[in-house]
């Protein structure tokens, strides 16, 4: 029989995984936490912009986080580069820790957390449900995988070698995070909300509101 077990990237070994903070106060917090994901190109950033406005949430864009890391030069965010330019996963173990202490240095003065980008695989999610707790929703902005194409190529201003290169890079994205988001969404099915991504924006955003506005009903003090 063959081994089961997923071997560890040996540059994924070397992070530094000491000193994790105590997370106990989110766990027992009565803030709001929503996930929102959906394929590049599918309209995260905007509506992240337009949620963080309405509600007052604090937003956790997973890529910012570890482009923070990896400017500070440590070793970790050393190590983090190398994953990233490689096109690996980052450990569920350290995305779930930079999440996690971003979400204590907000949590006495945010009405919610938005976390976008996240989870893009099962294995983040059992962790983050471990480490932290289950957020009470998961919004997931649907779109065609041939709009998202479309949405790519229409950033692209040039044909130059680097912007074709840049062109194959996230339509390789796409490709993989198909594969790896329907685990995802089959893990949070009792927490999921369907967003038809492909409405125009101001309807989008409606959709997601409506969805919100259903869950925060659970949490008085973050209502609007």
């Amino acid at each position: 029989m063959g081994n089961c077990v997923k071997p560890i990237d040996p540059l994924s070994a070397l992070i530094p995984r000491n000193n994790e903070s105590n997370v106990t106060a989110i766990k027992e917090s009565t803030v709001p936490i929503i996930f929102l994901i959906g394929g590049p190109g599918a309209g995260k950033a905007t509506q992240c912009t337009r949620i963080e406005k309405h509600y007052g949430f604090c937003t956790i864009i997973t890529r910012e986080l570890l482009r923070h890391e990896v400017a500070t030069g440590s070793q970790k965010g050393i190590i983090l580069a190398h994953l990233m330019s490689e096109g690996k996963n980052v450990p569920p173990d350290v995305m779930v820790q930079l999440i996690g202490e971003k979400m204590l240095s907000k949590l006495s003065t945010t009405r919610g957390f938005l976390v976008s980008g996240f989870p893009r695989e099962k294995m983040q999610c059992k962790y983050f449900n471990s480490r932290i707790r289950p957020p009470d929703l998961v919004l997931y902005l649907l779109v065609r995988n041939s709009l998202l194409i479309d949405r790519v190529l229409a950033k692209t201003v040039t044909t130059t070698e680097r912007q074709m290169s840049i062109i194959d890079d996230k339509l390789l994205r796409i490709k993989h995070y198909q594969e790896k988001i329907k685990s995802v969404l089959k893990y949070y099915k009792k927490h999921l909300v369907v967003i038809d991504g492909e409405k125009e924006e101001a309807e989008v955003f409606e959709d997601i509101c409506y969805a919100i506005d259903n869950v925060l009903k659970k949490f008085p003090s973050s209502s609007t």
